[in-house]
């Protein structure tokens, strides 16, 4: 049975990119689910359950990422992901300047 691969891009609207936290539950989110699952950045494409691999993509705020994803549970795999990057990680919206000087 042939599974058509999905992609979704995503722009990286958290102030500090995705840093170590963020690769972290990028990971184990696609982790949660049976489909593969890659990070694509430029010509870059590397696993999506490896939090060293999405980290030496180095992407920064404002840039753009995209996941491909084959399997039963893709489309909600990706969901699942595109919601991770909506929410900013779980993170406050502030800069980081103000997060790390609070008034």
């Amino acid at each position: 049975m042939c599974q058509p691969k999905i992609t979704r891009t995503v722009d990286v609207t958290n102030p500090a990119g995705i840093h170590a936290r963020a690769a972290t539950l990028i990971a184990e989110m696609v982790r949660r689910f049976d489909s593969k699952v890659l990070v694509i950045k430029d010509c870059e494409q590397v696993d999506g359950t490896d939090v060293l691999q999405i980290l030496s993509l180095g992407t920064r705020h404002g840039e753009q990422v995209s996941f491909e994803a084959v399997g039963c549970d893709a489309e909600e795999a990706l969901d699942a992901l595109v919601q991770l990057f909506a929410d900013n990680f779980g993170e406050s919206e502030q800069p980081i300047e103000e997060a790390e000087n609070p008034q």
